[in-house]
């Protein structure tokens, strides 16, 4: 069955190019042409073989990507606000560690679905999600997430941390069963995502980097996010988080790096690491804002996540609303970042940042078919001079009319012709 979609505008390839009236055809699951129409009226009408579909006054973007969350912290919504991020989230006595413990599996399991619903009504096709709980954890979310429609890239972790004196001997290894929980971890999720440098010896995550290498996974973690993390890293082990990190592992991509150095946003560049930034969640926990125009300035890939659920919802429309606007705030210019840099953060640089560059992030012949559908009738966006800034800037979850995930619609609906 193909699928055409008739009269749409939307944003073409990785430089997001605005097509006023396109039509794009979509054939097992991926884009098979796409094509601006100078005609009036419609193309084509539904036959035997064709399901063709009407997208007057929508605009396909890129599924939007949403490159680093906790979805299972869906069960505790806004607890502890005003709490610091050690007492709300350290891996090992932080109030959601304890929350998590305490809340029966099928809680979180219908917390998690829940969300997953929120994110597709907000157009989000893909999300990477930093999974605790070992095992038993990523198995939750898979069966939470089952059928949805979603693609979620779960990275899981053993559900062991060092502690005091484990941290003193960089050359100590995983015990034999955190080790064999790794492997079976890989064996079903796709990659590692660590909490942070300060629970593990270097030889641990190692260990982890040479499992993941192995079987072709992801690894990720967690750097620089507060000033506490960093102080402990250069107290306990006389280099900061991202030199150890750089040192034993070298992950494939970086979540935060809100306090690191001049020299370490240098560091990561030259290793060519992509960094993934969550304005919102550093904002609500007081630990200041990213330094997303340094490490673009170095040439480092950045893309946004909206990090853990029981701070923010998981919506890359205020996403990137906040990142626009506090960028132009903090750095005293209306004319530092344009929007459409903003927009690659949500949907073309993520898909590179998680490995999936030749697959998704845009609109293009031969990737997968995500599209976020946005009404452009809708009050708040009628009437708009610049399309991609008032996605940016104005546009809303209830401005989204259908989600498409491999070709498939899994949220809304576009009217047939």
């Amino acid at each position: 069955m193909v699928i055409t979609i008739e009269n749409v505008s939307l944003l073409l390839g990785e430089d997001l190019a605005l097509v006023r009236k396109g039509r794009i055809e979509i054939e097992n699951g991926a884009f098979a042409s796409i094509r601006e129409v100078r005609e009036d009226g419609l193309v084509r009408a539904a036959d035997g073989t064709t399901v063709a579909l009407d997208g007057s006054g929508l605009l396909a973007i890129p599924g939007l990507i949403d490159a680093h969350t906790h979805i299972g912290d869906s069960v505790a919504k806004d607890a502890g606000l005003g709490c610091t991020i050690n007492e709300l989230i350290h891996p090992i006595h932080g109030m959601k560690t304890k929350i998590l413990n305490e809340t029966r599996p099928e809680e979180i399991a219908h917390a998690i679905a829940q969300t997953a619903r929120d994110m597709l009504a907000a157009g989000i096709t893909t999300f990477a999600d930093f999974r605790e709980g070992g095992l038993g954890g990523v198995e939750l979310a898979l069966t939470a997430l089952r059928g949805l429609g979603l693609r979620a890239l779960i990275l899981g972790r053993p559900n062991y941390h060092f502690a005091g004196d484990e941290l003193t001997d960089e050359s100590s290894g995983l015990r034999p069963d955190a080790a064999l929980e790794v492997e079976r971890t890989l064996n079903l999720c796709s990659g590692i995502g660590l909490s942070g440098a300060n629970e593990y010896t270097g030889e641990a995550m190692r260990q982890m980097r040479e499992a993941a290498t192995r079987e072709g996974k992801i690894m990720a973690i967690h750097a620089s996010e507060s000033l506490d993390s960093r102080g402990f890293s250069l107290e306990r082990f006389s280099l900061t988080e991202v030199e150890r990190l750089l040192k034993y592992i070298r992950p494939d991509f970086l979540v935060h790096l809100t306090n690191a150095t001049e020299e370490e946003l240098e560091a990561v560049a030259k290793s060519n690491i992509p960094v993934v930034c969550c304005p919102r969640a550093n904002a609500i926990l007081g630990l200041g804002f990213p330094p997303i125009l340094e490490l673009i300035g170095r040439r480092v890939r950045v893309a946004l996540g909206t990090d853990n659920v029981m701070l923010n919802a998981p919506d890359m429309f205020r996403e990137m609303d906040y990142t626009s606007k506090m960028l132009r705030a903090l750095h005293r210019s209306p004319a530092v970042i344009s929007p459409k840099e903003i927009l690659k953060m949500a949907t073309v640089n993520p898909a590179y940042v998680l490995g999936l560059g030749s697959q998704l992030g845009s609109i293009e012949v031969g990737k997968r078919a995500d599209i976020t559908f946005v009404d452009l009738k809708s009050s708040n966006l009628s009437d708009s001079r610049d399309v991609v800034a008032s996605v940016v800037h104005r546009a809303r979850a209830d401005n989204v009319k259908c989600v498409m995930v491999n070709g498939e619609i899994v949220y809304g609906s576009i009217p047939r012709i």
